[in-house]
């Protein structure tokens, strides 16, 4: 059993919250960070960090965050007992950064996106009922490298008979400019949405396109794999090791590559069928479960649990 425990004061805002309120209620414990942030004075604590995107991709972010982020990772490398984080990519690229640190890795998995029942309004609501589509999933970050994709698109020669679907929001406090071009009718900017819509969008597109620079782990494809959608995936960072051969990899800035993915996928229903069965043999590689199992070795390990 685990006790649960509120801590905080209305009003405050989310940094105070973790800054100063819950590594002061966590004072004489211990503290595990999932969120990929953590107090900067918390005395025991075992951080998460899912990517080194901060050292490898600073032009994406806002300056202000790119140093604080900087700061607080190095930091918690020096006054931990080790960094959990998601890959073995990720822990490779932190490695590079935070000398010295232990990392220990904890997959992420996608089985939670079946176990929410699917809402269909939202193919409805962006007149999809029927019709193929091309779905992508993620922020306006820069690295998720959507001006590429549109692209690509375009130069495939889709039309809104296929329209190319985009689902997330941007955050221009965290993000710099995406330069992604938001006016053209065959593309569908669906924005934030909720879970069930998204399962909906997952199993009714013809497929799934994550063009992204780089991830941590990159569990959108994961989630399509799941829902019985094939990938088409950038061979960039991570998504090789998470996504294995249940996707058709590209280049990611290779335009031509990322059209020809495309149209290969889209014009070859025994190629869709084969990811849909990869990807779902894939999918079953990863689980919340094992990833608790993981977790509680690692817990164990730093004496935060008995064995």
């Amino acid at each position: 059993m685990i006790e649960q425990r509120t801590c905080g004061s209305p009003g405050r805002s989310l940094t105070w919250w973790e800054q100063v309120e819950l590594p002061f209620q966590c004072r004489d414990g211990e503290l595990l960070c999932f969120s990929g942030s953590a107090p900067f004075f918390a005395r025991n604590c075992i951080p998460t960090i899912h990517d080194a995107a901060v050292f490898l991709q600073p032009h994406a972010y806002s300056r202000k965050f790119v140093a604080w982020y900087r700061m607080l990772f190095r930091r918690l490398s020096r006054r931990s007992p080790f960094i959990l984080t998601v890959s073995k990519s990720a822990a490779s690229d932190l490695a590079q950064f935070l000398p010295g640190s232990e990392f220990r890795i904890v997959y992420n998995a996608a089985e939670h996106i079946v176990q929410i029942g699917p809402d269909k309004s939202i193919l409805k609501q962006h007149q999809l009922l029927g019709r193929r589509y091309i779905l992508a999933v993620g922020s306006l970050n820069p690295t998720k490298n959507f001006n590429v994709l549109i692209q690509a698109y375009r130069k495939a020669g889709f039309d809104a008979n296929v329209p190319l679907v985009i689902v997330g929001a941007v955050n221009g406090s965290v993000f710099n400019g995406s330069g992604v071009s938001t006016v053209d009718e065959s593309i569908i900017w669906a924005g934030g949405v909720s879970d069930a819509q998204l399962r909906t969008l997952y199993e009714n597109a013809t497929l799934f396109a994550f063009p992204s620079l780089y991830e941590g782990f990159g569990i959108p494809p994961l989630e399509s794999m799941t829902c019985g959608c094939p990938v088409v995936a950038s061979s960039a960072s991570s998504i090789p090791e998470i996504c294995g051969d249940a996707a058709l990899y590209f280049p990611p800035l290779d335009i031509a590559a990322v059209a020809a993915s495309l149209q290969r996928v889209l014009n070859d229903e025994a190629l869709r069928q084969e990811l849909i069965s990869k990807g779902y043999q894939r999918s079953e590689c990863f689980s919340w479960q094992h990833s608790a199992e993981q977790l509680r070795s690692c817990l164990i390990e730093a004496n935060y649990l008995p064995a």
